[in-house]
């Protein structure tokens, strides 16, 4: 078990070199991106993210051959499981056990809550979860990098009572649950937000400079956006990383799909015309690729220079097409060559039946483009469409989770088949049970039922 706090020294951390070169070859199309209908269905049912010092053998006595020094083993590594079975806890999930009333529950209610959803998650074979803490440029937890969220504290004007993120690590290891942090890594809050957040942070700094404001938070649909092609921006996230990772006894770093939100030239266009005229050669699409893969490289060394045995990982929406073309997330690079990603967890979103990705090919097509060892694939999966009944995304297929009542047992099954996956990760808790009664989900429970005793079981070693 792991419950000793580490002493990673932040600066070591943050120091980590981002380019400003960027570069890859894209097109440009627009398809639907399943996260984002996911979560207005999530949205709607809740109204109601050691210094690792080597430590060196001391040199023999002057009288004896000094030998060159071994360094030991670390004395706290990642507690990572080979068979990954994850559930994401998202902010939607914890919205009600955060905050009541328009403020921080008071720390013995808000721990009495969490017991109840750590002790359900561990009652359906799951041995991971990817914990929400970072949705909006903001924090779950006390932060000197982003500001407190409103989600947690009431209000984006309040600051933490207590660190409730250092409560559920606790927890969560004490009941052998793996912890991994999920970051938002581009997502901001909404205008009418950031005029709250304390000026001390550098995400205020940059929304009240005039100059600034348009170049880094660029605003799409009223909501900010963290602008990546700027380095000093790549490097805020960067450095929230890092002091998370040298602050809490988390087992990895997660990101999920929030990458670039628009296909449009006027969200980034000063910083690609000053990359023109600085000599850059290359168009747009290739621009924002590279610019997110120095981003995904910079989390994966920082997350690297920490704590042994932490995995670094990323989720992106299951439609690659969609992924490729309109996020500019470079997924064939990260997925082929050392040094960007542990592993990749596209959200396969979808049954069988759907008429453009069912899973099978889906997932299929993802694993067919790791070409390193050192990447491993995790299937994300979520139960919106067993609560719904509906997909009306899928064509012919569209009533296929109203018709059949085991679709992810045979997508848990399915997984079997790939040879490189490694794990399977579950979208959300509230479609398991009610986050606050505890009560279990109706809408889902046949679903459940037939999926989550296989779960106990299945291997992938």
């Amino acid at each position: 078990m792991i419950g000793i706090k580490r002493t990673v020294i932040y600066l070591l951390l943050s120091s980590i070199l981002l380019s400003s070169a960027c570069g890859a070859v894209p097109t440009v199309a627009e398809t639907e991106t399943e996260t984002e209908k996911e979560t207005a269905e999530i949205t709607t049912a809740v109204t109601g993210e050691i210094t690792e010092t080597e430590t060196e053998a001391e040199t023999e006595t002057e009288t004896k051959t000094e030998t060159e020094a071994e360094p030991a083993e670390p004395e706290n590594k990642a507690l990572i499981y080979d068979d990954i079975k994850a559930l994401w806890i998202s902010q939607y999930d914890m919205s009600g056990i955060y905050a009541s009333g328009g403020k921080q529950r008071n720390k013995e209610e808000f721990t009495k809550l969490l017991t109840i959803v750590l002790d359900n998650i561990v009652k359906n074979h799951y041995n991971t979860i990817i914990f929400q803490v970072r949705p909006f440029a903001d924090s779950m937890y006390p932060s000197e990098v982003y500001p407190p969220s409103y989600i947690v504290t009431g209000s984006y004007a309040n600051a933490h009572e207590y660190d409730p993120f250092e409560i559920l690590i606790e927890l969560a290891h004490e009941r052998g649950l793996s912890v991994q942090a999920w970051i938002n890594p581009m997502r901001a809050m909404l205008t009418k937000e950031i005029a709250l957040v304390s000026n001390e942070y550098k995400i205020k700094q940059w929304w009240d400079d005039k100059t600034l404001k348009s170049q880094y938070l660029p605003v799409v649909s009223d909501r900010v956006y963290l602008n990546i092609g700027e380095p000093e921006v790549r490097q805020l996230i960067v450095d929230g990383a890092a002091e998370l990772l040298s602050k809490y006894d988390v087992d990895g770093l997660h990101m999920d799909d929030y990458f670039y939100p628009t296909t449009d030239a006027s969200f980034d266009l000063k910083t690609y015309n000053a990359y023109k005229a600085d000599g850059g050669k290359k168009n747009l699409g290739a621009f924002r690729k590279e610019c997110l893969s120095e981003l995904v490289k910079a989390l994966y060394e920082t997350t690297k220079a920490s704590v042994a045995g932490r995995i670094y990982g990323i989720s992106p929406a299951g439609n690659m097409q969609t992924v490729i073309n309109s996020h500019y997330a470079d997924v064939k690079k990260w997925c082929s060559e050392d040094g960007y990603i542990d592993y990749i967890c596209p959200q396969v979103y979808f049954g069988f039946e759907h008429k453009t990705v069912p899973f099978d090919k889906t997932c299929d097509r993802w694993q067919s483009i790791i070409k390193t060892d050192s990447v491993k694939l995790i299937i994300g999966m979520s139960l919106g469409k067993a609560k719904s009944g509906v997909d009306q995304y899928a064509g012919a297929g569209k009533d296929e989770w109203s018709k059949n009542k085991d679709v992810l047992l045979r997508c848990l099954q399915y997984t079997e088949t790939l040879e490189k996956c490694t794990g399977v990760a579950y979208f959300c808790y509230q479609y398991f049970y009610n986050p606050i009664s505890g009560a279990e989900e109706s809408a889902t429970k046949k679903e459940r039922n037939n999926f989550v005793p296989y779960l106990e079981t299945i291997t992938w070693q």
